[in-house]
């Protein structure tokens, strides 16, 4: 792993929000990791979404799903991508300290698998 990005769609950031009665919206990525097709990550930063709205924070949410199952239910993708400037680094198979990147529009998914304390 060295970089990923998803490249701009053509939704605005308030038809992202639209029509999500209950939802997540989480920003950034803290920590993660990937086993084959599998991925697991901690959102920065979560907020509630209700009525189409961000609104409460939410505390120690994690992601996790299948890859490929995950990009296919991706319903809209903004129309500015920014990377990050978090940034990171892969320990994976010893490749320690090798620097990660990342970046993406803001994305809606239909589902992904939400967990935390």
């Amino acid at each position: 792993m060295r970089s990923t990005y998803i490249g701009p769609g053509s939704a605005t950031r308030e038809e992202i929000f639209k029509g999500i009665k209950r939802g997540l919206y989480c920003v950034e990525s803290q920590g993660g990791q990937t086993n084959m097709e599998m991925f697991t990550f901690s959102a920065g930063v979560a907020y509630l979404i209700e009525d189409g709205e961000p609104g409460e924070l939410v505390r120690d949410v994690t992601l996790t799903g299948n890859t490929f199952k995950t990009l296919k239910d991706i319903e809209a993708i903004e129309d500015v991508t920014t990377p990050s400037e978090a940034g990171g680094g892969c320990g994976k198979g010893g490749q320690a300290p090798l620097p990660v990147g990342f970046g993406a529009p803001h994305l809606r998914i239909r589902e992904v698998r939400i967990g935390g304390d």
